[in-house]
């Protein structure tokens, strides 16, 4: 039987290399970081997320392999009405990095296990998603696992072009 589970990020150099390695992907750039950081940019950005704990790190393993990553952090940005009456929300990046595992089902049973994560771990009455709205496979999950689109809104990639950005809230515990 197949075996999904969330495993902690460690400062380990073979750790980091496998996130290079993901991160170089254009299936997983395009939507991540808008371009291939180099192996250092990786090291020093995933060791400052480490130490300032303001995210939990978590791998995504399949088989007890490593196949992707998971950010989760507090949500702040309580721009939009449809969100001020939450009063804990939090929010998750996601990523499978090796091609080898997607498009098989693994992606949409990794959310329902991160949100079940989320709710019984931290305080969260509400989990935001926000990726751009051209990521339409993304959308399909996330609305597969209950999240619905409240919004959206122009907003800026990590390069700073122009992204039509959708906000898709769960509030299922």
């Amino acid at each position: 039987m197949d075996k999904i589970e969330l495993v902690n990020f460690c400062d380990e150099d073979a750790i980091y290399k496998l996130l290079y390695k993901w991160c170089s992907n254009k299936f997983v750039y395009e939507w991540f970081e808008q371009r291939i950081l180099s192996y250092d940019e990786i090291v020093k950005k995933y060791k400052k997320k480490l130490l300032d704990g303001k995210q939990k790190l978590l791998l995504i393993n399949y088989n007890n392999k490593p196949i992707g990553l998971v950010q989760i952090y507090k949500y702040d940005d309580l721009i939009l009405d449809e969100l001020k009456k939450y009063k804990e929300i939090y929010e998750y990046d996601i990523f499978i990095g090796d091609s080898n595992y997607l498009h098989k089902g693994i992606g949409t049973k990794t959310i329902d296990i991160v949100n079940k994560y989320i709710y019984d771990n931290y305080s969260a009455d509400c989990i935001v998603l926000r990726p751009f709205k051209r990521n339409t496979n993304a959308i399909k999950c996330y609305q597969k696992n209950s999240f619905n689109i409240i919004n959206e809104y122009d907003g800026k990639d990590t390069l700073g072009n122009k992204e039509k950005i959708v906000v898709l809230i769960n509030t299922q515990k």
